[in-house]
């Protein structure tokens, strides 16, 4: 086992800390990891790796992935899921998608045959082109101070009516727009819950977006800036994967 890897590893996902996280476990038994965790979905999980083994080493661990697995549901139902790693979050995790919403094995502790964990529901998301479209999309909407709604109530059917749209509106509508569906938990809408953590990282929210939006400090010009520094971001970000 690569005691450099692991203590690498872990000292990375021992410095990150995330909102609303469910505790669980996976032991190995010979090619499968099977384990529990506390959600109120779901009870558990099973990854299948590629052969049989007796210990689970860090870096081979990590070179498992992709894998096909199965989620547990509290009521019987196993649904087949696809595990794999993204390193968004500045260190290696384990990504998979629940409905709509990514989510991630996260604060890994690797032992010799089992690996602890808590489940990120707020992960970094990776960003596809969809996300690049919704942001600008959203700042059409938002291209003059006149069209912004401060008081957002998350009911977007007066926006519309409007033709003013509050941050969150804007997203949604977008959102909609370009894929045809909504997903809470896309890159553009992640990114933007983060940013606002990141510049009140005390204060305490309901909705990060809807109470960004109708703080009483917060200026058209806030809201112009955070999105235009997403836009930078996820241009940046496909550059990237182009270069790859």
């Amino acid at each position: 086992m690569n005691n450099c890897i692991i203590l690498k590893f872990l000292f990375l996902v021992s410095m990150h800390s995330v909102l609303g996280q469910d505790n669980g476990k996976l032991v190995l038994e010979q090619n499968k990891l099977i384990g529990d965790c506390q959600n109120k979905y779901f009870t558990g999980f099973v990854i299948e790796l590629d052969s049989n083994y007796a210990e689970i080493d860090a870096l081979n661990f990590l070179n498992q992935f992709p894998r096909i697995g199965k989620i547990n549901f509290k009521n019987r139902i196993q649904i087949p899921t696809e595990f794999t790693i993204t390193e968004r979050a500045g260190f290696p995790q384990i990504m998979f998608r629940f409905r709509s919403d990514y989510l991630t094995f996260d604060n890994l502790k690797i032992e010799n045959q089992s690996i602890s964990f808590t489940i990120d529901h707020d992960p970094e998301v990776p960003v596809t082109e969809s996300d690049l479209k919704i942001i600008r999309a959203a700042r059409s909407l938002l291209s003059e101070e006149k069209y912004w709604n401060k008081q957002d109530d998350r009911s977007c059917v007066d926006d519309l009516v409007n033709k003013t749209y509050s941050i969150y509106c804007a997203l949604r509508i977008s959102s909609l727009e370009i894929e045809e569906k909504y997903n809470h938990r896309n890159a553009a809408l992640q990114k933007l819950r983060h940013l606002i953590h990141e510049k009140y990282p005390k204060r305490k929210w309901n909705h990060r977006l809807m109470d960004f939006n109708n703080m009483e400090e917060t200026k058209f010009e806030d809201i112009e800036k955070i999105l235009n520094d997403i836009e930078q971001y996820f241009i940046e970000e496909l550059n990237k994967l182009e270069e790859d």
